[in-house]
């Protein structure tokens, strides 16, 4: 198959608005559907679209596939075959031949939704003295459906310029769902040494330059999250690269670049650094397939050199980065000092204080409630507690029974649960604790509290905390229940079970909200 030679454009003589740059590699399954999102953007593809595919070497159909749509829209589709050498090489390749004003690098089974383009066009026309990229949110679509995590960027749903000289924390990574200027573009854009975190350099490198960019919620990138699971990412820590390569190439390549042009490094490059090294932090054990034991060595020290140029807070301000990472990488920024234990037995709490900050909070922890049976004469509860470790071990976890003035301890049987364990480098950091609790009818009366606690070398504990799993019958909220013959109004919020006897007084009080919760509902929807 022959690659087609296209005339390079200079800045000022585009032929479209877009260049969408393809990387395909044994895709075929999945090509046409990404291909026909393209097709069917309202922008208007034939006058305002150029795609082009490069095939990267596929051993399946997928270069076939490419030749079949460019034999049907020959002026707007561009296939250029290429011996296998990555995702980076692929997009560079058709970097070099890219004859629209913006151009994009949608992956080749993924899909943009058909008011992206036009979305996106439309704020580059209004602030295109101002930004050299705009990023649309990502929503994962076939084995889930969700939106990515980063997409809290997008909130207001407004379009807007971002400044991450303040907003410091709106992580960018992804060239898919990203929009570049062309002319911010050069031929070798994507660093065809690193397998991982090619999107990573190549965004930093432009926001090094101008640390801003526009965000378009209009638009939508649907990211395939396949159910085969073998895309390149999510295989990423079985892969030498990731640990070592990606830390040599990227990581410290930002820090470095950063360093040299400011002579500090901004709190972005260090938020988006972080982010893409808190993935690590989250692989319990590095397999031996992998790394070499002198590897490994190298790996842990490089990490933890990246981690020791990023500030505090950074760190702690990381929005999927657990707890007790937190504290565990804390521990080590922090040596020999590593942390004195304190405790509160007026908030019943606990944490682990340094010189000049605090770690999450014993309290904080997420304590899980799984299920809730009305029995003859008791309910039977049972759920999961989180535990941090360094914490002292539970002598026991309790449920604390308040009502009017009489309290009632009532002790949970409890064991790990060996499903939900977190390591980080084959050290234990915490684990989930499985309870079961019984609680007889006779202490509930009135209005009656339920508190989740557990004894921490003689401290109480409480958790505030709670969250229920799907499972679990009662919604946030109330809800009615037959206890005992006795009706109760059973509320759970992120501190306590609560169970309300119904009285008249009561049964007015629950019927009030109810109206209140249902006007607020109809005003929000309207």
């Amino acid at each position: 198959m022959k690659e087609k030679i296209v005339l390079k454009p200079t800045n000022t003589n585009y032929l479209f608005k877009f260049s969408i740059v393809t990387a395909v590699y044994n895709v075929a399954p999945y090509l046409s559907e990404a291909i026909d999102s393209i097709l069917s953007q309202d922008i208007g593809f034939l006058e305002s679209v150029e795609l082009i595919l490069v095939d990267d070497g596929s051993t399946d159909a997928s270069g076939a596939i490419c030749d079949e749509y460019q034999h049907k829209y020959p002026e707007n589709i561009v296939v250029i075959h290429k011996p296998n050498g990555g995702v980076a090489s692929a997009r560079n390749a058709g970097i070099a031949v890219a004859r629209g004003r913006y151009v994009n690098f949608m992956d080749s089974d993924d899909k943009l939704t058909p008011d992206t383009l036009s979305s996106v066009y439309d704020f580059f026309i209004e602030h295109d003295k101002e930004v050299d990229l705009v990023s649309v949110p990502i929503f994962y679509f076939e084995q889930k459906n969700e939106p990515h995590r980063l997409n809290y960027k997008y909130a207001s749903d407004k379009a807007q310029v971002i400044d991450l000289t303040t907003h410091y924390s709106y992580v960018q990574m992804s060239s898919a769902s990203a929009f570049f200027k062309r002319e911010a573009l050069n031929d070798h854009t994507f660093d065809t040494s690193l397998r991982y975190a090619e999107d990573s350099k190549a965004i930093m490198e432009l926001l090094l330059e101008n640390p801003q960019y526009g965000i378009v919620p209009q638009g939508r990138y649907l990211y395939r999250a396949r159910t085969s699971m073998n895309s390149a990412l999510n295989g990423s820590k079985s892969h030498r690269e990731w640990y070592i390569d990606c830390l040599k190439n990227y990581i410290f390549w930002a820090l470095d670049e950063a360093k040299s042009r400011f002579g500090a490094i901004p709190d972005y490059v260090q938020y988006n650094v972080m982010y893409d090294l808190q993935g690590r932090f989250k692989v319990d054990e590095i397999p031996e397939t992998v790394l070499t034991p002198h590897e490994k060595t190298i790996f842990l020290k490089m990490l933890f050199d990246a981690v020791f140029q990023i500030d505090d807070h950074i760190i702690l301000e990381q929005k999927n980065l657990s707890m007790e990472l937190k504290d565990y990488i804390m521990s080590i920024k922090k040596a020999p000092d590593s942390g004195t234990l304190q405790f509160d037995d007026k908030s019943e709490d606990a944490w682990f204080q340094y010189p000049d900050l605090s770690t999450g909070h014993a309290s904080s922890y997420q304590l899980r409630l799984t299920s809730m049976e009305l029995m003859k004469h008791d309910i039977l509860l049972e759920g999961a507690a989180k535990i941090y470790l360094r914490f002292p071990y539970p002598a026991n976890l309790f449920l604390r029974i308040t009502t009017g003035h009489t309290t009632h301890m009532v002790k949970c049987c409890f064991r790990e649960d060996p499903e939900h364990v977190f390591r980080f480098n084959g050290q234990k950091l915490a684990v989930f604790l499985k309870f079961t609790a019984v609680i007889p009818y006779e202490m509930f009366s009135g209005i009656t509290h339920i508190e989740f606690c557990w004894d921490c070398d003689g401290h109480t504990i409480c958790y505030h905390s709670l969250h229920r799993m799907s499972e679990f019958p009662l919604a946030y909220g109330q809800q009615k229940l037959l206890l005992n013959k006795k009706s109760y109004y059973a509320t759970l919020s992120s501190q306590m079970l609560t169970f309300e006897e119904a009285t008249p007084v009561s049964k007015l009080k629950n019927h009030t909200l109810s109206v209140l919760r249902r006007v607020r509902k109809i005003c929000y929807l309207k």
